[in-house]
């Protein structure tokens, strides 16, 4: 069977045999190594071969003191030592040597294990696929899918789905709800960690495949490709979706898919700032579920529940808390491992507005189930969470530090969202360092992102972080005009916790004259930990 090599690849030694040098019986083992993996047993090459054990151990004999192969400890696996020389070998034959190798191996592989564990599913997969044998690559790279993600590894998955669909288009025939179902998967793994490009992709291919059918299934990929667009900020082709999605679900006389598009209109409305809108329409979804439904979802309408109350005013924070409570009980259930992290994140978010210590660390449990989750996109947002809650303990080194760390991981994800939340936190450490120009470029970029993404709540806040900043450079008239924005934006609304500031702030700048400094920053009532980073 395939694997890697034991530590780094040694370097071939001074004088050992090039690939022109290979003699034509070596070139052939080599060969059927090559399309083994950069390791390989003893008993499958042999197999995979038909040769005489003896005469094939003396010639690997020779290629280990040429220095192209290394022996491992028992004398029954070998390793390439150059991994490049093996991708020689390899490149070197033809498509049609090629399919005859890989199949003739996992005719060997297969008799070897009858039972095969889920690295010899892999490996099967592999092999049958290569070796264009359809039939058994379809069979083994489902089963090795399906152990994939048993085991929350949802990219090694991805790998065989992928093959899998492939398989079924040689396979012929009429499998075209096999392929829905394939590529809806793809989707939903795609979507698991964060790649929502891609999930879209083969969310719309099942679209296309299932035609005007099945009003369900259609109705479930329409309600996923709304998801994608909530997740990509756009606020209309996510609603559109949402109530398309709906609409078929009711003509299914499906409830459960009801009540999903009735809670993403909640995240949705949620998202721009309406909160008893984004309530009303998730307590519409729990009417219709019921308390016996699925823990995972009722987990996940817990979250959004949630949220809604955090965002209502410091009075009703308690409630915020018990529902997220009850959503890492469901999700722990359903072994959720990405909503368990949301659900962690934001009750992590909701207890460090008054206790920063215990909210850094449910945010740490948070960063914990997106790492088992492979979702670097809840690490980064639990980081960035996390930095207001540093600053408030006074931790402005590492609070410096988890946000940078934040913004590479979600730069890299193209999370616009994170990033603006990233430009906020650098505005914030520049601005208890008194760096004022940085501090007020910081919040500009975050302003400018949630203008280009419509997104109400988060602008007010920036403009209120913009009008204090001025306020302590003496831009009394930037103050004025930063303030009224916000206030336009409805601020006190969106973010009730910073009502009190914004009032402070008001009636300094109302007492200041045109030609007036501004008083010393100390005398601005301090602002409460930024409210509401749930996700």
């Amino acid at each position: 069977m395939a694997g890697s090599a034991e530590g780094p690849v040694a370097a071939r030694r001074p004088g050992a045999t090039s690939f022109e040098e290979l003699s034509a019986e070596e070139h052939r083992i080599l060969a059927y190594a090559s399309a083994i993996g950069s390791e390989f047993d003893f008993d499958l090459l042999v197999g995979a071969m038909g040769t005489d054990e003896e005469l094939l151990a003396e010639r690997l004999e020779r290629l280990v003191h040429a220095g192209v192969l290394r022996e491992r400890p028992g004398g029954d696996r070998f390793g390439f030592v150059e991994e490049e020389f093996r991708a020689r070998v390899y490149r070197s034959l033809t498509e049609s040597r090629l399919r005859v190798l890989h199949r003739k191996i996992a005719e060997v592989l297969e008799r070897m294990h009858p039972q095969p564990s889920a690295e010899i599913l892999r490996e099967l997969g592999r092999h049958y696929f290569l070796g264009k044998v359809p039939e058994k690559s379809y069979r083994y790279n489902r089963q090795a899918a399906e152990e994939a993600r048993a085991a929350e590894e949802p990219e090694v998955a991805t790998h065989h789905l992928q093959r899998v669909l492939v398989d079924l288009a040689a396979l012929g025939g009429e499998r075209r709800r096999e392929e829905v179902d394939v590529a809806e998967s793809l989707g939903d793994l795609y979507f698991s960690i964060g790649d929502y490009a891609a999930a879209d992709r083969y969310y719309a291919e099942a679209l296309d495949r299932i035609g005007v059918e099945e009003p369900r299934v259609r109705g479930r990929l329409r309600l996923a490709r709304a998801e994608v667009a909530r997740e990509q900020l756009n606020v209309q082709e996510a609603t559109q979706g949402a109530v398309e999605a709906r609409h078929l679900f009711e003509s299914a006389e499906d409830p459960l898919g009801v009540a999903q598009t009735y809670r993403l209109l909640g995240r949705i409305a949620f998202q721009r700032g309406a909160y008893r809108d984004a309530l009303e329409e998730n307590m519409r979804a729990l009417d219709l579920l019921g308390p016996t439904a699925d823990p995972r979802l009722l987990g996940r309408l817990s979250i959004d529940i949630g949220n809604s109350f955090a965002l209502l005013g410091p009075e009703v924070r308690s409630v915020a808390v018990e529902w997220y409570e009850r959503a890492i009980d469901r999700l722990r259930q359903a072994a959720d491992w990405p909503e368990l992290s949301r659900a962690y994140h934001n009750l992590g978010v909701a207890v460090g507005e008054l206790q920063p210590q215990d909210g850094l660390d449910y945010l740490e449990k948070a960063q914990e189930a997106g790492e088992r989750a492979h979702d670097p996109r809840s690490t980064g947002r639990s980081l960035l969470s996390g930095v207001e809650l540093r600053l408030a303990l006074g931790q402005l080194d590492e609070a410096e530090r988890d946000n940078e760390q934040a913004g590479r991981l979600l730069g890299r994800l193209t999370d616009d969202l994170g990033l603006q939340l990233v430009e906020v936190n650098r505005g914030q450490i520049d601005e208890r360092r008194g760096q004022w120009e940085d501090a007020e470029r910081a919040y500009e970029r975050a302003a400018d992102i949630c203008r280009r993404f419509h997104l109400p709540a988060d602008e007010a806040e920036v403009e209120f972080h913009l009008a204090r900043l001025r306020f302590k450079t003496r831009d009394l008239e930037g103050a004025r005009r930063a303030l009224r924005l916000a206030a336009d934006l409805g601020l006190t609304e969106l973010r009730p916790t910073l009502a009190p500031a914004f009032d402070d702030l008001k009636r300094q700048l109302d007492r200041a004259g045109p030609e007036d400094s501004a008083e010393a920053p100390g005398s601005l009532r301090p602002a409460d930990p930024r409210p509401g980073r749930e996700l």
